[in-house]
C-alpha cells in the first residue's frame, strides 16, 4: 500500500478546508501526519475533564483509523475493486456509533458514497441510487457528494430516467480554492463519459464524440487514464468512429484497452468493447475470432457476476451462429440465455430490462433462422418428392412435428416502444431492423416497408449508416428495392433515395473488400495515402511498433528527440488516436508495423 497516495486520496475526498486547531490538537494532528493520516474532523477533548490521557486520545485515534480505512476504500474504487471497497465500508460502519454527532454524520456520508460507487461498479443501479441519495441527504456540501452526484446521474440513466439525470448539477474539474486530485479527475472523467454515452444512445453522434474526447483529455492531463479507467469514453468514441465507417480506427481504440477491461474495467466498457470488436470481426467475415471474444465476455460476466454482460454476449453469439447457418449452436446459446433471463429476479431492475431485451432479440433471430431453414428443407423435400414419395412424406411429417415457433411480433413491437421510451434510440435501431425482417417473413410487407422508411428517415437525419450497412440480406434487398423503384412505399421518399443508395453502395464495397483475392498491399497503401503519412512518419511508427522509445528512435534516425515527439503528435492527429499504443495497434492493423514481443512504451 502506498501510504502517500492513501493520504493524497483521503485529503481530496474528505478534507478540502481544514479548520484551525488549538495548540494541543495541532500537535496531535502533526503526529497523525507522521503516520500519513490527516483526520478531516479533529476530535477535541476538554482539558478540564478529569479523564485519563489514554481515555482522551482514544476517540481521535479511532477517527484517524476510520479515515485511513476510508482512504483505502477510495483507493480500491479507483482501482475498480468494488467488492474490496464494500468490505471495508461494511467493516467500519459499526465503528461510527460511539463517535460524536457531527463526526459520525460526516463519516456516514462518506461511507454511503463509497457504498454507492461500489454498488454501481457491481451493476446494481437501484441499490447504488439509494446509497447515493443517502449520502447526499447526510451531507450535500461535502467533497464526496460529487461522487454521489455522479452515481445518481449514472443510476438514473441506467434505470431509464434520463430526465432526472439531466437535472442533477455538474461541477467543474477544479473549483475555486480547491486542488484537483486524482479522485476528482476520475469523477470528472466519468461525468463526461456518461454524458457522451447518453448522447450516443440518443444518436447525437457529434456531441458524443466531443464529450468522449473531453473525457479522454481529462484522463490524459490528470494521469487518470489507465486502460481500465478510460475504457468507457474510449469505447463510446470507437462506436462513433464505427458508425462513420472508420472501422480500423474504431478497432484500434478498443483493442488498446481490452487488457485493462479484462483485468478490472467497468461493465459499461466491457459491454461496448467486446460487443464492438465482435461486430467488427463479423463484418470482416471472421466469425471464429468474434465468437472467441464473446465467449471471453461471457466468462468475464460470470467471474464478475455481471448477468447483463453475459446476456449481451449470448445474444450476440446467437446472431453470429445464425449468420453462419449454425442453427443448433444458436439454439444452445438461446437456451442458456433463457435460463439467465429466468434467474434475473436477483438482478437490479435496469439489468432485468436489458436481459429480457437480449432474450427477446435472440429468440426472434433464432425463430427467423429456423423458419428459413424449415422453408429450405421443405422446398428440397418437395423437389425430390416424385423419386422418393414415402421418404418425402415421412420427412414432411417429422418437420411438421418439429416446426419452430413463429416470431413473437407483439413482443418485438413492445420492446421497440419501451426502448424508445427509455431514450435509447440507438438500441431501438437494432430492434427495428429485426422487426422489419420478422414482418417480411410473416407476409406483412407493407408494414415492413413502413417501418423501414421511418427508420431510414431517422437515420439520415442523424448520420447513422454503418449499422444499416451491416443489416441482414432480407432488409438489404428491401432497401435496394426502394432505391431501384421496384418497391413503392406510401408517400414521397425521393429525398431518401440518395442516402439509401449510398448505403447499398457501401454495402457492396464492404462485401468486395472481404472477398478472397483482395489486393491487401494495394489497399494498405491506399489507406496510408489517405491518412497522409510521410515516409518519416511511417519510419517512426514502424520503430514504435518494435518497442523503441523516443530517444532510441532519435538515435536510430539521427534526429533530435524533440523532432520525434513532434512527428509523433502529427501521427496521432492523422491516425485519430490519443497515444502510442493506439497508434501502433492501428498501424499494425493496416500492415505498417509488426508488433514486437517486447511491446511498446
Amino acid at each position: 500500500m502506498n501510504e502517500a497516495f492513501v493520504c493524497e486520496t483521503h485529503q481530496e475526498a474528505a478534507h478540502p478546508h481544514p479548520r484551525a486547531a488549538p495548540p494541543r490538537a495541532q500537535s496531535e494532528a502533526l503526529a497523525m501526519r507522521g503516520l500519513h493520516v490527516v483526520p478531516p474532523v479533529p476530535v477535541y477533548v476538554d482539558e478540564s475533564q478529569s479523564s485519563a490521557r489514554v481515555g482522551r486520545e482514544r476517540p481521535a485515534v479511532s477517527v484517524a483509523r476510520i479515515h485511513l480505512d476510508l482512504a483505502r476504500a477510495w483507493q480500491m474504487l479507483i482501482r475498480l475493486m468494488a467488492a474490496e471497497a464494500l468490505l471495508i465500508a461494511q467493516r467500519i460502519e459499526g465503528q461510527v456509533g460511539p463517535l460524536p454527532g457531527p463526526v459520525a454524520l460526516a463519516l456516514r456520508c462518506e461511507i454511503a458514497a463509497v457504498r454507492a460507487a461500489a454498488l454501481l461498479l457491481q451493476d446494481d443501479a437501484g441499490a447504488a441510487l439509494a446509497a447515493a441519495l443517502c449520502a447526499l441527504r447526510l451531507g450535500s456540501a461535502t467533497p464526496t457528494a460529487r461522487v454521489a452526484l455522479t452515481v445518481c446521474r449514472c443510476a438514473y440513466w441506467r434505470l431509464g430516467d434520463p430526465e432526472s439525470s439531466y437535472t442533477l448539477e455538474r461541477r467543474e474539474l477544479s473549483e475555486p480554492g480547491e486542488r484537483p486530485g486524482r479522485l476528482r479527475a476520475i469523477t470528472a472523467m466519468f461525468d463526461l463519459a456518461l454524458d457522451a454515452a447518453i448522447e450516443f444512445a440518443q444518436m447525437r453522434f457529434h456531441g458524443a464524440r466531443l464529450l468522449a474526447d473531453d473525457a479522454l483529455d481529462v484522463a490524459r492531463r490528470c494521469r487518470a487514464g489507465s486502460a481500465a479507467l478510460d475504457a468507457l469514453p474510449a469505447c463510446v468514441m470507437a462506436q462513433v468512429l464505427y458508425e462513420e465507417g472508420r472501422v480500423d480506427e474504431s478497432e484500434a481504440l478498443v483493442a488498446a484497452r481490452l487488457p485493462g477491461i479484462r483485468q478490472g474495467g467497468t461493465i459499461e466498457g466491457a459491454l461496448r468493447g467486446y460487443g464492438l470488436l465482435a461486430r467488427i470481426a463479423a463484418k470482416r467475415r471472421q466469425p471464429g475470432q468474434g465468437l472467441l471474444l464473446l465467449a471471453e465476455a461471457d466468462a468475464l460476466g460470470m467471474k464478475r457476476n455481471w448477468p447483463r454482460l453475459r446476456a449481451a454476449s449470448l445474444a450476440q453469439q446467437v446472431e453470429m451462429h445464425v449468420a453462419a447457418d449454425r442453427i443448433d449452436q444458436a439454439a444452445l446459446c438461446a437456451q442458456r440465455l433463457a435460463v439467465l433471463d429466468g434467474q434475473c429476479d436477483a438482478a437490479s431492475s435496469s439489468a432485468r430490462f436489458e436481459i429480457a431485451r437480449y432474450h427477446v432479440l435472440a429468440q426472434a433471430r433464432l425463430a427467423l433462422a429456423q423458419a428459413h431453414s424449415e422453408a429450405s428443407a421443405q422446398a428440397h423435400s418437395e423437389a425430390s418428392a416424385q423419386a422418393h414419395s414415402e421418404a418425402s412424406a415421412q420427412a414432411n411429417s417429422e418437420a411438421s412435428a418439429q416446426a419452430p415457433a413463429a416470431v413473437d411480433l407483439a413482443a418485438l413491437r413492445q420492446l421497440h416502444c419501451d426502448t424508445v421510451l427509455r431514450r435509447d434510440r440507438y438500441g431501438a435501431v437494432a430492434i427495428a431492423l429485426l422487426l422489419v425482417e420478422a414482418l417480411l417473413v410473416a407476409g406483412l410487407r407493407d408494414e415492413a416497408v413502413e417501418v423501414l422508411v421511418t427508420l431510414l428517415l431517422q437515420a439520415a437525419s442523424v448520420g447513422l449508416h454503418q449499422t444499416l450497412v451491416d443489416c441482414s440480406e432480407r432488409v438489404a434487398k428491401l432497401i435496394d428495392g426502394i432505391v431501384r423503384g421496384s418497391i413503392a412505399p406510401a408517400g414521397d421518399v425521393r429525398e431518401l433515395l440518395p442516402y439509401a443508395g449510398a448505403l447499398m453502395s457501401r454495402r457492396r464495397r464492404g462485401i468486395a473488400d472481404v472477398q478472397p483475392g483482395r489486393d491487401t498491399a494495394r489497399d494498405t497503401a491506399r489507406s496510408v495515402a489517405a491518412m497522409g503519412l510521410s515516409e518519416r512518419e511511417r519510419a517512426i511508427i514502424g520503430l514504435m511498433g518494435r518497442g523503441l522509445t523516443n530517444k532510441q528512435i532519435a538515435i536510430r534516425l539521427r534526429i533530435a528527440p524533440e523532432t520525434v515527439k513532434s512527428h509523433a503528435k502529427h501521427l496521432y492527429t492523422k491516425l485519430s488516436v490519443g497515444n502510442r499504443i493506439e497508434a501502433v495497434t492501428l498501424a499494425s492493423r493496416l500492415g505498417l508495423v509488426r508488433l514486437s514481443g517486447s511491446g511498446v512504451d
